[in-house]
């Protein structure tokens, strides 16, 4: 995506780089998951499966991008 304005880039994107997400380790359903919690947000959406085992890739409660309520 490409934006022409003349606006400097810092003013534009200060928002998106004050906003700092943590990236924690968890579980869904038994299955280790790597999680991004953003700060005053009750939802955590899982990153990546930290599982070895194939059976847990099929699980779609756990894919990535997936909505976790905490």
């Amino acid at each position: 995506m490409i934006i022409y304005t003349p606006v400097p880039p810092e003013v534009l994107w200060s928002k998106i780089e004050k906003e700092e997400a943590q990236i924690i380790e968890g579980k869904v359903q038994g299955i280790p998951v790597e999680l991004k919690i953003w700060p005053g947000n009750n939802v955590a959406v899982v990153e990546r499966i930290l599982s070895t085992d194939p059976a847990h890739f099929l699980n779609s409660s756990c894919q990535p991008g997936s909505k976790i309520i905490r």
